[in-house]
C-alpha cells in the first residue's frame, strides 16, 4: 500500500489540525478532489462554457470510474444530486399496486425510511423488520416476505452503529423470492468493498460528501440493466430524452442507459470532484482502504473500552463506524467546565462531543451515542489523541 504518512501530508491537510473522525457525516476533501473542482472553476471562470465538451468527457469518465468500483457496467450508472433522490425515484418509479409491499429494518435513515412509508397512501404496505440490538440476519428478513413482497431495501451499513449486513445472503434471498433489492451504500461506497453483481443488488444510491471524500451535491445512482425497464423516471427534462440535436419538437423517449434518470443540468462541479476522489480510492486500493478502515475501527474500540466506554456497534466491527457509551464515572462538572456549559441537568454524551470538538477531534452524536468514522488514511497518533482528551475526564 501507499505510505499513509505520505498520503495524510500530501492529500488531507485537515489531518495537520485535526483528528477527523466523522467521515460517516461529511468527508475532507483531497488535494486531488480539491485540485480538480478548482481546475474546473477556473476554466468555467475564464471561458464560460467553451469547453463544455471536457464536460460531457468528465460525466463519462466519473460513470466509468463508478462502475469499476460497484462492479457494474458504465451504462448501469447515473449521476444524481443525492442518495435521497435515487431513493426517491425507485419509489417513485415502481409500478405499484395495492395491497403490494416492502421490507425494510427499523433502523434506517430517513432517506431510507420516508419513501417507502409514504407509499402506504397508495396501498403499499411498509413492513419494519425490528432490528433487535441494531442488527439482523437475512432469514429474519425472508420471514417477512409473502407473496406481494415486490423490494427489500436496507442500508449497507447503518448510520448510528456500523451494523453491516450480509449483502450476498439477503441479494440472493430476494433473487430467489422474485423480490427486487434496493441499497442505500452512502455509508460504504469508498470505505468498503462492494459488489452489485455478486450481491445481486438491483438499485444503489450513494452520494459523494461522506466515504467517497467529495462534494456534497454529486452522487452515483445504479440501476441494473435487469431492472432498468421497470424503473420510470419520475423526473423528465431536456437531458434524459433520446432527442438527438433536436430541441423544439423533440421525442419524448428516455434514453436507453443510465442517463435516463438524468433530467437536467449536472452538478459539473461536484463530477470533476467526485471523480478526482473515486480515482485516488482506486489508486490506493480498496482492499487496502477496506483493511485500514476495519483497523482504524477496532483499534479505537479498544483504546475506548480501556477508558470505560461501552461500544453499542455490533460485533465483530466489519465497517467504519464505531457508536459508543460514555462510562458511568465521567466528572460531569468538570465536563462542563471545560466544554463551557454549566447547568443541573447535563446530557454527558452531547458534552463529551463538545469537549472532544474544542479539542479538534470531530466526531458525532447518533441516537444518544457518540459516533466515530475513521478512513484509511487516520494512524496510531489519531487515536491516541482521542485517548488522551477523553482521559481528561474519564
Amino acid at each position: 500500500m501507499i505510505s499513509k504518512i505520505l498520503l495524510r501530508r500530501e492529500q488531507f491537510p485537515s489531518s495537520d489540525h485535526l483528528v477527523y473522525f466523522n467521515h460517516a457525516a461529511v468527508g475532507p476533501l483531497s488535494q486531488s478532489c480539491t485540485a480538480a473542482i478548482e481546475g474546473f472553476l477556473r476554466e468555467q471562470r475564464d471561458f464560460g462554457a467553451l469547453h463544455w465538451r471536457d464536460w460531457y468527457a468528465e460525466y463519462i469518465d466519473l460513470r466509468e470510474e463508478a462502475a469499476v468500483l460497484l462492479g457494474a457496467d458504465a451504462s448501469e450508472i447515473s449521476i444524481l444530486k443525492n442518495t435521497s433522490e435515487g431513493l426517491s425515484f425507485v419509489a417513485g418509479g415502481l409500478d405499484w399496486k395495492p395491497g403490494d409491499n416492502v421490507v425494510i429494518p427499523d433502523i434506517e435513515f430517513p432517506s431510507n425510511s420516508v419513501p417507502w412509508r409514504r407509499l402506504e397512501s397508495r396501498g403499499v404496505e411498509c413492513r419494519l423488520l425490528p432490528a433487535e440490538k441494531g442488527e439482523f440476519t437475512a432469514e429474519e428478513l425472508s420471514r417477512l416476505f409473502d407473496e406481494r413482497t415486490r423490494l427489500v431495501s436496507l442500508s449497507s451499513v447503518a448510520f448510528h452503529n456500523g451494523f453491516r449486513p450480509d449483502l450476498v445472503a439477503i441479494g440472493n434471498l430476494c433473487r430467489s423470492a422474485g423480490v427486487l433489492f434496493c441499497v442505500d451504500g452512502i455509508q460504504s461506497l469508498g470505505a468498503l468493498q462492494i459488489d452489485v453483481k455478486e450481491a445481486k443488488i438491483d438499485f444503489l444510491a450513494a452520494d459523494g460528501h461522506k466515504w467517497l471524500l467529495s462534494p456534497e451535491g454529486a452522487a452515483i445512482f445504479y440501476c441494473s440493466e435487469s431492472a432498468r425497464d421497470r424503473l420510470t423516471p419520475t423526473e423528465w427534462g431536456w437531458m434524459n430524452v433520446a432527442r438527438g440535436s433536436r430541441m423544439i419538437g423533440c421525442s419524448i423517449d428516455p434514453l436507453p442507459d443510465g442517463r435516463r434518470f438524468e433530467a437536467g443540468a449536472i452538478n459539473t462541479a461536484g463530477v470533476y470532484g467526485l471523480r478526482a476522489s473515486i480515482a485516488l480510492l482506486r489508486h490506493v486500493g480498496m482492499d487496502n482502504v477496506e483493511r485500514e478502515v476495519i483497523w482504524a475501527t477496532q483499534t479505537l474500540a479498544a483504546a475506548l473500552e480501556d477508558l470505560g466506554f461501552v461500544v453499542r456497534s455490533p460485533r465483530p466491527l466489519r465497517s467504519g463506524i464505531l457508536a459508543c457509551d460514555p462510562p458511568q464515572d465521567v466528572d460531569v462538572a468538570r465536563l462542563g467546565q471545560l466544554a463551557g456549559s454549566s447547568g443541573p441537568d447535563q446530557d454527558v454524551v452531547s458534552l463529551l462531543h463538545r469537549w472532544l470538538e474544542q479539542s479538534d477531534v470531530i466526531c458525532s452524536v447518533r441516537e444518544g451515542m457518540l459516533r466515530f468514522s475513521p478512513h484509511f488514511y487516520n494512524d496510531e497518533e489519531d487515536i491516541e489523541r482521542v485517548r488522551d482528551v477523553l482521559a481528561e475526564v474519564v
